[in-house]
């Protein structure tokens, strides 16, 4: 999952350029700039290794923001918002 798109495919957040989420409505709350994560309204840093499950360090709690919906909850892999998985249809 894209951190900043949110998108389910294989493009790393420091590709992507999207400035709303892969369902092209929702804005976008998080951007990119020199391979790191920021928020897009402050240019605050967020934590990449929360964004992709868990991250045990406690020096940054303040960056373990979802880059999706702004939780503290989760990161973007958990987050609600993330592009759901097409259901496989056999005939």
């Amino acid at each position: 999952v894209c951190a900043i798109c949110l998108r389910r495919n294989n493009h790393s957040f420091i590709e992507c350029s999207a400035d709303r989420l892969w369902d092209g409505v929702q804005p976008t709350v998080a951007t990119r700039s020199n391979k790191q994560l920021l928020l897009r309204a402050s240019n605050k840093p967020l934590c990449i290794n929360w964004q992709r499950s868990k991250c045990t360090s406690q020096a940054h709690d303040d960056r373990h923001i979802c880059s999706g919906c702004l939780a503290t909850t989760h990161g973007a892999q958990s987050c609600p918002r993330v592009q759901k998985i097409a259901p496989d249809v056999s005939l």
